[in-house]
């Protein structure tokens, strides 16, 4: 089982997403997933990205909600979560 970590930027923007009245439910499904599962299923369209980005994954929820998130030493790191734009990627 993997450890999770949640950096205060993704707290942040965990809150406004509770916010906005959209569900939780597919981010909940992600977390319960990955701390068993990792790479995760196909189904989030996992991949590293690289230039500044290196060694962040970067991972789908939805079609543009999106989680960037590290793995290091058995530890995974949730980063940031919104959109594409929110997270200027």
């Amino acid at each position: 089982m993997q450890k999770i970590e949640y950096a205060k930027s993704f707290q942040k923007d965990l809150r406004k997403w509770r916010k906005s009245g959209l569900s939780m439910k597919p981010f909940e499904e992600f977390v319960h997933t990955i701390k068993n599962v990792w790479p995760p299923p196909a189904k989030y369209e996992a991949h590293l990205l690289s230039g500044e980005h290196e060694g962040i994954w970067d991972i789908h929820l939805r079609q543009n909600w999106i989680i960037l998130l590290r793995l290091k030493d058995g530890t995974i790191y949730l980063l940031r979560m919104g959109t594409h734009a929110e997270l200027g990627l």
